[in-house]
């Protein structure tokens, strides 16, 4: 069955300018954001206002890294193997991208709890935040990152038609086994917000994601500044890779929606 893949095809390099841009201007608001307590006199035992300040200060590096990855990214406008490696580095940077902008939410709902004499006022704002850390965010995460798996999709079967295995709707099969992995978390992260208020996630779990987050936006820019290039195309663009990327984003981002539940 001939595979339909044309509406597949995606131009990586002039969207990763936009990107480049919204992580830029994130970074300064996660700036921003690490001086709000300056002038709030918290104790010693204020775990939320200090998770804030850690996570805040997390989001900063990592969206100013990210910045200049998509920059580098919007580069990349050749096709070919150029193509391909400007794919590989949008999986990777994908998932950075999105918790990255969740661990703004997460400071944000901390600051909320503790910062000011009127913080009853935001507490409609704090269930909206909660929405999104604990559920929309967290969905938005994973079918993003389901779309760029199929720009490495559209380049493999693109390069390599006969390989291909196409059979329900006329899409590869591996199509459908990424959508398997992203309806599977999805369904966590449902489970997630429905058990919300019975779970019991300790306080500094959103440090821990902020970490890791930031860990691994330095690892994948050291990975595809330093190692990626001197690979050969077909592993950077295999589907060992894409699956395995896909895999440890779901697994990420379910986390993330856990910790969005840390302290109720």
């Amino acid at each position: 069955m001939i595979c339909r893949i044309a509406h597949f095809e995606f131009d990586i390099a002039s969207t990763a300018g936009w990107y480049s841009s919204i992580a830029g201007l994130l970074t300064g608001f996660a700036l921003l954001a690490i001086l709000l307590p300056l002038d709030h006199e918290a104790k010693r035992e204020d775990v939320e206002c200090t998770n804030a300040v850690v996570v805040f200060v997390c989001a900063f590096f990592s969206l100013l890294v990210l910045s200049i990855n998509y920059a580098v990214l919007a580069g990349r406008t050749a096709g070919g193997t150029v193509a391909a490696v400007a794919a590989h580095e949008q999986m990777l940077f994908g998932p950075a991208f999105g918790l990255s902008a969740l661990l703004l939410l997460f400071g944000l709902n901390a600051v909320l709890r503790t910062y000011g004499a009127n913080r009853e006022i935001f507490l409609p704002a704090q269930h909206v935040i909660l929405l999104m850390t604990s559920l929309l965010g967290p969905i938005l995460v994973l079918s993003l990152q389901f779309s760029n798996a199929l720009d490495l999709e559209f380049f493999r079967v693109q390069n390599d038609p006969d390989a291909a295995r196409c059979s329900v709707a006329g899409l590869p099969d591996t199509i459908w086994i990424n959508l398997a992995i992203t309806g599977v978390a999805v369904a966590a992260v449902l489970a997630l917000a429905a058990l919300g208020h019975r779970l019991r996630i300790p306080r500094h779990a959103p440090i821990l994601i902020a970490k890791i987050v930031l860990g691994f936006t330095v690892a994948t820019t050291a990975w595809t500044a330093v190692v990626a290039p001197m690979l050969p195309v077909e592993p950077v663009t295999g589907l060992l890779f894409e699956q395995i990327t896909l895999t440890l984003t779901a697994i990420a981002t379910v986390a993330a929606a856990a910790a969005a539940h840390a302290g109720q």
